[in-house]
């Protein structure tokens, strides 16, 4: 799988005309060596030559993990006294890359750009972002699998916080037992676990406070965790003890938006097709302003990762793009609902990889 992985990024590194990249985040080491760092403030690297094998630069501290981790045979180490610049010095004129092209992310942190140009000063630097992101948009069927798997278990600590919402109950406290519920299912990484009721729900990016829940409030639910690296992205609104005609009606259009734009998902339609088939629909039913984000975002090794669906992106959807679908309306002061499932781009449509959580408008 990551030799696979790697042999193709050499081919994409051919057809742009570098001589190797320079990977340094995370997502795309983990991607490509099985490795996950934990970089902070210290150098970690995958020199990939287009033409020779790859070396992975870390620091001592990480040996051990990384030669258990990594698909890589050669690991380069170095202690915090000694620093990267001098193993960069003896690697870079190894591999024959004291000129040329070296491609890098475009994340890449000015001091370790200052590093490779200290190293090799007649080394240009491109940045080549598109071309691991073209790679990783693409997911395998043992990817996804780990993607449904992922949806299970945050399906399960959302379950367990439906069942904890009473009057009274603080938003942090639902969402304590969401997350120990999801940790206790085998989930990993849990990036975010959003309770937000009232007028917080109106706030996308709210943060779960001590606010205590009331009789009357929409809550929504919005919860991102991994399994074996791989996340899902999972949100729900509730309402607790009585639901108005007025929170009805906007649960329904939003309901509608995201059924709408998930029908649009097929191989060949643009991205910006299926946020247009949900913004039109609660454009349509009068609440248009209210909707101020785009209806979804890519989904993998990253919680937020390419594909972008928003209404200028006319990238065409092709079979293993995996994305969330999460329409929302939110009255600033009053409340928001939000709808969210994770789907895959199939041979002849997608699939909704939460499909089990029930979207049927629930009053606890």
């Amino acid at each position: 799988m990551f030799s696979e992985r790697i042999n193709k990024l050499k081919s994409l590194g051919e057809k742009i005309n570098i001589d190797a990249f320079f990977i340094t985040s995370e997502p795309n080491i983990f991607y490509l060596t099985g490795f996950k760092p934990v970089a902070i403030e210290r150098l970690e690297a995958l020199i990939l030559p287009v033409y020779g094998e790859p070396i992975l630069i870390i620091p001592k501290l990480e040996e051990e993990k990384a030669t258990m981790q990594s698909h890589i045979k050669e690991i380069r180490t170095y202690t915090d006294a000694e620093g990267p610049l001098k193993l960069l010095e003896e690697v870079l004129p190894e591999l024959n890359l004291t000129r040329g092209t070296l491609g890098v992310e475009g994340s890449l942190p000015f001091k370790f750009y200052t590093l490779l140009k200290k190293a090799a000063p007649k080394l240009n630097v491109k940045d080549t972002s598109e071309a691991v992101s073209e790679l990783r948009m693409i997911k395998s069927k043992y990817e996804i699998d780990l993607m449904r798997k992922a949806a299970e278990i945050v399906i399960r600590g959302i379950k367990s916080g439906v069942d904890a919402l009473s009057v009274g109950k603080t938003e942090l406290e639902v969402s304590f037992e969401i997350e120990s519920t999801i940790k206790k299912s085998g989930g990993e990484h849990v990036a975010y676990n959003m309770v937000l009721s009232g007028e917080n729900s109106a706030l996308p990016h709210g943060i779960t406070s001590s606010r205590k829940i009331k009789c009357g409030d929409a809550v929504v639910i919005d919860v991102s965790a991994t399994y074996k690296g791989y996340f899902a992205d999972i949100t729900r609104t509730i309402f607790v003890k009585t639901c108005n005609q007025r929170q009805r009606k906007i649960y329904n259009t939003v309901l509608e938006a995201q059924t709408n734009a998930i029908n649009e998902v097929k191989p060949g339609v643009r991205a910006k097709d299926v946020d247009l088939a949900a913004r039109n629909t609660i454009k349509k039913a009068g609440y248009g302003k209210y909707f101020i984000h785009r209806t979804g975002h890519g989904l993998g090794i990253e919680v937020h990762e390419e594909p972008s669906i928003h209404a200028e992106n006319n990238l065409i959807l092709k079979p293993g793009m995996t994305f969330t679908i999460e329409p929302g309306i939110y009255l600033a002061g009053e409340f928001g609902v939000r709808i969210e499932d994770d789907v895959a781009v199939t041979s002849s449509g997608c699939k909704v990889l939460s499909s089990s959580l029930t979207k049927e408008l629930i009053v606890v």
